[in-house]
């Protein structure tokens, strides 16, 4: 007892795991079948196709994994019995069992929408005879076993084929048998009496829990896919009421735009205009860029200047400007002194031109320590601006 329920529990804990393979939804399930039954006997001498009499079953039963499920199974209603070596007779019975039911193929992997799917099912209940031919009524427990296959036809119905085996004591066929095997010619004592109802079952397997919660779901993707469709239909709408008014505020603001180019280039002229007057009076101005010792870093107090030179410039659209740079002489050797001369020079041209001013307006010039501006060694340090 202690294996088969480790097996049931590995077997759970392998269809828990299954359902990460694809969609899985517990749930109820009716299934009705119909069919045949045979009882054995050891009244061999009839005709075995005489043993066999109607069966059908009804099941209620709940799939708790993609693997393991539970159901309750009735099944009846008739059965013969050997009345001597040449006759049966007819008896009636109802048998109520509980069974376990375990899916092959989920065990591997789980499917929602396979064709077919083996399994297998064991339990036990008990049986219940009917009064017959004399005999008195009675109750037997009843073991089971058997094979079955599901067959797939929709989300709601299944086609099922069953074959079971109930195994019950020996009472079931209402006589007893003998209890030797073959009668008087063996003689070989049965060690223990039963009777087997083996039965063939053909039905459908109605999915009323699974397929419901499948159902639901597809009814709420519709209902998504809808709300979708109708979000996309007020956006499209949306979208071409603003596309309308952009065009229309596109045409305001070309019109906008055209009476300020106009405007602009009426003003441009006269400034153009203005600023060629000046240009002709404007007089010649002249900066100092003084420098640190062997640097040619701009200072923060020189900034100024070199803001000043660039307003100059803008204002006054024709004007160029002339940069020349200087080291003093007693500090620093010629060659050096040159090069840090062209250096002062070059990073006031770059400022000017980072604010904007054409390189075609700026000449630069160096003198290194050749020329000296001035009788003070530190104004010697300097970078002179000429603006015209």
């Amino acid at each position: 007892m202690k294996k088969v329920l480790v097996v049931l529990v590995s077997l759970l804990f392998m269809g828990v795991s299954a359902n990460a393979q694809n969609e899985f939804y517990p749930g109820w399930y009716l299934g009705v079948q119909g069919g045949a039954n045979y009882v054995t006997s050891n009244e061999w001498a009839i005709n075995h196709f005489k043993h066999i009499s109607p069966n059908g079953a009804l099941n209620f039963g709940y799939d708790f994994t993609p693997v393991f499920g539970l159901r309750a199974n009735i099944s009846g209603p008739m059965g013969y019995y050997p009345v001597n070596h040449k006759s049966l007779g007819k008896f009636f019975y109802a048998q109520a069992a509980l069974d376990a039911t375990i899916d092959i193929c989920n065990i591997f992997k789980y499917s929602d929408t396979r064709f077919l799917s083996p399994y297998i099912f064991v339990g036990g209940g008990a049986n219940y005879r009917l009064a017959a031919n004399n005999q008195a009524a009675s109750i037997s427990p009843a073991v089971r076993a058997g094979l079955g296959f599901d067959f797939r036809l929709s989300d709601l119905v299944d086609l099922s084929l069953e074959f079971q085996d109930n195994a019950l004591n020996n009472k079931f066929n209402t006589l007893e048998d003998n209890t030797y095997f073959g009668g008087e010619i063996l003689k070989i004592k049965r060690p223990f009496k039963w009777d087997d109802n083996f039965a063939a079952l053909l039905g459908l397997k109605f999915n009323i829990g699974a397929a419901s919660k499948k159902a639901a779901v597809r009814d709420a993707e519709a209902a998504a896919a809808e709300a979708a469709a109708l979000a996309a239909a007020k956006a499209a709408a949306d979208k071409a009421a603003a596309e309308k008014a952009a065009a229309e505020k596109a045409a305001a603001e070309k019109a906008a735009a055209e009476k300020a180019a106009a405007d602009k280039a009426a003003a441009e002229k006269a400034a153009a205009e203005k600023a060629a007057a000046e240009q002709a009076n404007a007089s010649v101005k002249v900066e100092n860029i003084y420098f640190d010792l062997d640097k040619y870093v701009i200072r923060k107090s020189e900034a100024p200047k070199v803001d000043h030179i660039v307003a100059v410039l803008k204002e006054f659209p024709n004007a160029v400007v002339t940069i020349s740079g200087y080291a003093d002489k007693q500090t620093g050797k010629p060659k050096h002194n040159m090069t840090l001369s062209q250096n002062r020079a070059e990073r006031v041209a770059k400022a000017l031109k980072d604010a904007g001013i054409a390189a075609s307006r700026i000449t630069v010039n160096y003198y290194g320590d050749t020329v000296q501006v001035s009788d003070v060694m530190e104004e010697n340090r300097v970078a002179v601006v000429v603006t015209k």
